[in-house]
């Protein structure tokens, strides 16, 4: 498609969005005419996915929000749990050795692991997303303790969030001090999970107003959770031996919040804030497939030694706010400091490459020399200064404001050679082997990347209230990024030699939002927008040649690429939100339609199962995300969420060679079906106020991991993940602020596969994650 014609096409879409939405209001309006009896009105939604509080079904934008009342009643406890429950929210991980406890997360197929994200993760005002730059690494997450809410916002939002939001953002709002009546809000649980160990947690979370002008809110949490999986003595490729240790997935969580406001006069406010956290594991959530029984929860791992990983971060940040009378003046200063490291085990890797056998015999093999020590730290500094109208009954709202983020990301690897120490490594020179010293007597490679991302941007935008009815919305920012690159490798998997190799980049960005909201009455919006995201490109290490020199080769390289140009995307969405029969019935209704420009993608290597960063040309995204919920009764509320993605490749891809790297219309990642379903009864129990809640999620249709037929890099052993499902339920009950409930989650103990993988294309060793097996528990909350 020519520019010509897309810029002909996006005008004529806009024209159609606003046509479907002028029908579809008509329809609806005259669909329904009698409201239903002793209908309770519920409170209102309220969300800041424009950077203002507002009801969530006057926000032209399709979200999902969690309140922390909702995520206690749901058991949301994670960043899994929030994707599990939220429709065009997929959260993955990578199984296997080389997969390094990799993670990705995405919204509406814009999926990718590999540089820049595609979905900003914001704490408040604070991004915190990393930049893929290395075969390891994921985005850090608060666990779900004393927020305020959770928001999920699809569709691009890079005129509010910057570079790394072309498919969204996920937004944890923790709460503010406050003035007034002091507030206290403890939760303490106790859990059983079949085949594992128990899981036990406790928080408190308070705020008083110390004076006139001074209040306070902490909290603090603390959270072990159990593990399930039993480390066994590795036999062969389909035989454990005995258990050496048992439950050796377990997991510990601490987070500690505190936060002042100081109202220094009747217009300013300062509010400083600490945030910390640590998240510290014995092993990864991964069995071996050989050597379990799933469907008895019998869940088992040969693993060579156990792949410990701690993460913690810090976040202190300001923020300062001045009331103009008719605009105010929003400052948050802040700055991320995270460190993550992990161990990960690469004996059975380094067997497959070395000899075809996962299990298989190579020149000066030792077990105990196989472990690969990780470290990643990411320091991130951020400044935003905004002006914003307030939503009062002038024509216009506006804002506009200046962002800067400088963030820093180092990674360390120490490769373990799997060989004994102190012996001469052998490395391949393309004809023979050339014998070098390890690193430190026992490291193959040792490896340190450094970058810094730089991000200068100016944003507005303005609402034009053309009537009680219409309003027209305009946006933009401007973005200038810099990006550079720092490489040092040194050991025998690079030639005996330290290299150090060096890149930077400069780009400008320039991202517009524009759309149309009618507001026939107060029980329907319809909203239409067109909108931009982009990602900045980047720079890559090479890939080892001595593993991956015949995948190379046969994509006519003698090397990767050294660097990768950025990509963007624009997005087409009409929608509408409808709250009727005085909220008996609220639908949400979005449909949406994605053009994706030389996308940064990873080409898999199969032999070595390594990849590197390439911009694959084109892709097309088209779907819906709808949601209703339905409260026959003051008491009885059920409804359904659903999401349908179909993002697939416009043309076929080839490499310089002519090898056919992905071929027309096949897809990019992810579900076709993503959904969730629930019912919400409640009842008087004497003078308890009862509860009973259902949640159900799927998803259908899940993409083949192995890739496509007849491309480069297709495993026909990696076929597509089946559906998976997933059931939880609670019953409760609420005296004067307390809340006692049971819940069973997983109820049917689903063994669905979330993830699947191996050592190389002809590994007959699988490596899975799952759902944890079905968990029973009493939970109990306080709130005053």
């Amino acid at each position: 498609m020519s520019q010509t014609t897309r810029k002909r096409f996006r005008k004529n879409v806009l024209a159609g969005c606003i046509s479907a939405a002028a029908i579809q209001g008509a329809v609806s309006s005259a669909a329904f005419a009698q409201e239903s009896q002793e209908r309770v009105v519920e409170e209102v939604v309220v969300i800041s996915a424009q950077r203002k509080d507002a009801d969530i079904m006057d926000v032209p934008i399709s979200v999902t929000n969690y309140t922390s009342e909702q995520m206690d009643i749901q058991g949301i406890r994670q960043i899994e749990d929030i994707s599990r429950l939220t429709p065009s929210l997929v959260f993955t991980r990578q199984a296997g050795s080389s997969g390094s406890n990799s993670t990705d997360i995405n919204i509406r197929g814009i999926s990718s692991n590999v540089g820049s994200a595609t979905t900003a993760i914001y704490i408040d005002d604070t991004p915190i997303q990393i930049r893929n730059i290395g075969y390891w690494g994921g985005n850090p997450y608060p666990r779900i303790f004393d927020l305020e809410r959770v928001e999920v916002l699809r569709g691009p939002q890079g005129t509010q969030f910057g570079a790394s939001a072309m498919g969204g953002a996920v937004r944890f709002i923790t709460p503010q001090p406050e003035f007034g009546d002091p507030s206290l809000y403890a939760r303490a649980q106790v859990s059983f999970t079949d085949h594992g160990d128990e899981s036990y947690e406790a928080g408190i979370a308070g705020g008083m107003q110390l004076s006139d002008t001074v209040a306070v809110r902490g909290s603090i949490y603390h959270n072990q959770i159990g593990g399930y999986i039993d480390q066994v003595e590795a036999v062969n490729e389909n035989r454990g031996g005995r258990v050496l240790k048992k439950d050796i997935n377990s997991e510990e969580v601490t987070a500690i919040k505190l936060a002042a406001t100081w109202r220094a006069s009747d217009a300013l406010t300062i509010t400083p804030s600490l945030y910390y956290q640590k998240v510290e594991g014995d092993s990864r959530d991964e069995y071996w497939e050989n050597y379990t029984d799933s469907t008895d929860n019998d869940y088992r791992t040969g693993v060579q030694s156990l792949e410990p990983m701690a993460d913690k971060f810090l976040l202190p940040s300001l923020m300062v706010q001045y009331d103009f009378e008719t605009f105010e003046l929003i400052s948050n200063t802040s700055y991320f400091d995270r460190e993550q490291d992990d161990t990960i085990n690469y004996l059975r890797y380094q067997s497959f490459l070395r000899s075809g056998d996962t299990f298989g015999d190579y020149s000066n093999k030792v077990e105990n020399n196989s472990d690969t020590v990780m470290n990643n730290s990411q320091k991130n500094f951020v400044q935003e200064i905004r002006l914003q109208s307030y939503n009062d009954d002038s024509m216009f709202d506006w804002a506009a404001g200046f962002y800067y983020s400088k963030t820093e990301q180092t990674q360390e690897q120490a490769f373990g050679s799997g060989r004994t120490p102190g012996s001469d490594f052998p490395s391949w020179n393309g004809s023979g082997f050339d014998y070098y010293p390890q690193v430190d007597g026992k490291y193959s490679l040792y490896q340190e990347l450094e970058v810094e991302d730089e991000q200068t941007a100016v944003f507005a935008s303005v609402d034009w209230k053309a009537s009680a009815a219409l309003v027209f919305t305009a946006a933009a920012r401007l973005s200038q990024n810099k990006f550079d690159y720092w490489d040092m490798k040194d050991g025998p998997l690079n030639s005996g030699t330290r290299s150090v190799v060096t890149a930077d980049q400069k780009e400008t960005a320039f991202t517009p939002k524009v759309g149309v909201t009618w507001t026939p009455d107060d029980e329907n919006m319809f909203y239409s927008t067109l909108s931009k995201g982009y990602r900045p490109g980047g720079a890559q290490p090479n890939v080892n040649t001595e593993f991956c020199g015949a995948d190379l080769a046969a994509l006519g390289l003698s090397g990767a690429p050294s660097a990768y140009d950025e990509d963007s995307l624009w997005a087409y969405e009409v929608g509408s939100k409808n709250d009727l029969f005085n909220g008996a019935l609220k639908m949400d209704l979005n449909l949406y339609y994605i053009e994706w420009s030389d996308i940064q993608q990873e080409v898999d290597l199969p032999t070595c199962s390594l990849s590197f960063i390439g911009n694959l040309s084109d892709v097309t995204g088209k779907g819906v995300d709808a949601s209703f919920s339905f409260s026959p009764l003051a008491s009885l509320e059920m409804g359904f969420a659903v999401g349908y993605n179909d993002t697939t490749y416009d043309d076929d891809v080839y490499a310089g060679n002519g090898v056919l790297l992905k071929s027309a219309g096949q897809r990019l990642s992810g579900p076709r079906w993503s959904g969730n379903a629930f019912l919400q009864y409640e009842m008087m129990v004497m003078e308890y106020e009862g509860y009973f809640r259902m949640d159900y999620d799927f998803t259908r249709d899940n993409l083949a991991a192995g890739g496509r037929s007849g491309t480069f890099g297709y495993d026909p052993d990696l076929d597509a993940l089946p559906g998976t499902n997933f059931l939880s339920m609670r019953v409760g009950a609420r005296l004067n602020g307390a809340d006692v409930s049971l819940f069973v989650d997983n109820v049917t103990n689903s063994d669905d596969k979330l993830a699947r993988g191996h050592d190389g294309s002809g590994a007959g060793l699988y490596y899975v994650e799952s759902y944890r097996p079905m968990t029973l528990g009493i939970t109990a909350t306080y709130r005053y």
